[in-house]
């Protein structure tokens, strides 16, 4: 048994402490690693951005082109107000939520 061995009591000790030491440093290699598993533990995310981003864009897209459509033919003040107003903010809401996640995450890691 070594010098280590002896005033720790055993082996097992000491590579305990040698893993808990190699645990405190954190490689390139490491940081990788687990942006690699991150990137993987998001995938169910991007499916859920996906969703939103299409349950409300596309109806809205639509409503925009219905009432531009009826404009030539009644008043549609109503409805652009309704538009424009509170369903707009939630629409964009959502549609930065989708497009700029990732964009705004790449933007901060290389100003940083």
């Amino acid at each position: 048994m070594s010098i280590l061995g002896k005033l720790f009591g055993n082996s097992k000790a000491i590579s305990a402490i040698t893993n808990g030491v190699d645990k405190l440093v954190y490689t390139e290699q490491e940081r990788v690693e687990n942006f690699q598993k991150a990137l993987k533990l998001y995938e169910p995310f991007k499916i859920a951005q996906r969703l939103l981003a299409l349950t409300f864009s596309i109806p809205y897209a639509l409503a925009w082109i219905i009432t531009f459509i009826m404009s030539f033919n009644i008043d549609v003040t109503e409805q652009l107000k309704l538009l424009s107003g509170t369903m707009g903010n939630i629409v964009l809401a959502i549609v930065a939520f989708y497009f700029l996640g990732g964009t705004l995450a790449t933007t901060l890691k290389k100003k940083g």
